[in-house]
């Protein structure tokens, strides 16, 4: 009777575990390898540097077993899509990534970068977004102001993964894109704006390689779920 017991209170542990848990709005598996060639594009190629690699392989560790591939050979560049979702019902961003190949360790450390997530708004002439690194002697928290373009393009960047994270093994990001850019640029995004995920490597000739398991927008958690 009492193992009976032990078993429905495991049970329903797991049970109300699995119901408390967002729904996401929307979610990137990559398990498509058509999906880049359908909603997304290659954007940020300068004359005479290499672009950025973006491809989808089968992981077997991924939880749908392929990823994004990000591999940054001596090159730039970023590819972005247009989420169509509102922010302000789902604010939360959240993926799964790991790095293969870090950034080679160079001092001072120049603005590269094995990955970045960028969420941002504007034009082709006029843009500002918000973006997560994984650098490498960059201590994580560390934020940097930057522009480009002379001043076109102005981004608020954040290290949330530096040489610390061993190689190989796979980790969760959780962050609140809207409050995030609220903060930074003092107003909501634009009713168009876009995510973008990027890899560079120019600066230290360095041969990158990060694998993106997956990409969602969530709500925020309800406050009883939050004091868990």
């Amino acid at each position: 009777m009492k193992r009976f017991l032990t078993l429905v209170l495991f049970l329903f542990f797991c049970l109300t575990v699995f119901c408390s848990d967002r729904k996401a709005a929307l979610r990137y598996d990559f398990s498509d390898p058509a999906v880049l060639k359908r909603s997304w594009e290659f954007h940020g190629g300068l004359l005479m540097i290499p672009r950025t690699v973006f491809k989808i392989e089968k992981i077997t560790s991924a939880v749908d077993g392929m990823a994004l591939v990000v591999e940054a050979k001596s090159s730039t560049g970023v590819l972005m899509t247009d989420p169509k979702i509102d922010l302000k019902k789902y604010p939360i961003l959240r993926w799964r990534w790991r790095i293969i190949r870090q950034v080679k360790p160079v001092l001072p450390e120049p603005d590269d970068q094995a990955a970045v997530i960028y969420l941002g708004d504007g034009t082709m002439i006029r843009q500002k977004s918000i973006g997560y690194r994984w650098e490498h002697h960059t201590p994580v928290g560390h934020k940097k102001d930057i522009k480009y373009s002379g001043g076109m393009m102005h981004v608020k960047a954040s290290c949330i993964r530096n040489k610390k994270t061993e190689t190989g093994r796979w980790v969760i990001e959780e962050v609140d894109v809207l409050a995030d850019f609220i903060r930074a640029y003092k107003r909501f995004p634009g009713n168009y704006f876009v995510l973008g995920v990027g890899g560079n490597s120019q600066y230290t000739g360095s041969n990158t390689r990060v694998e993106i398991d997956y990409i969602e927008f969530l709500p925020r958690k309800k406050d009883s779920e939050a004091k868990k």
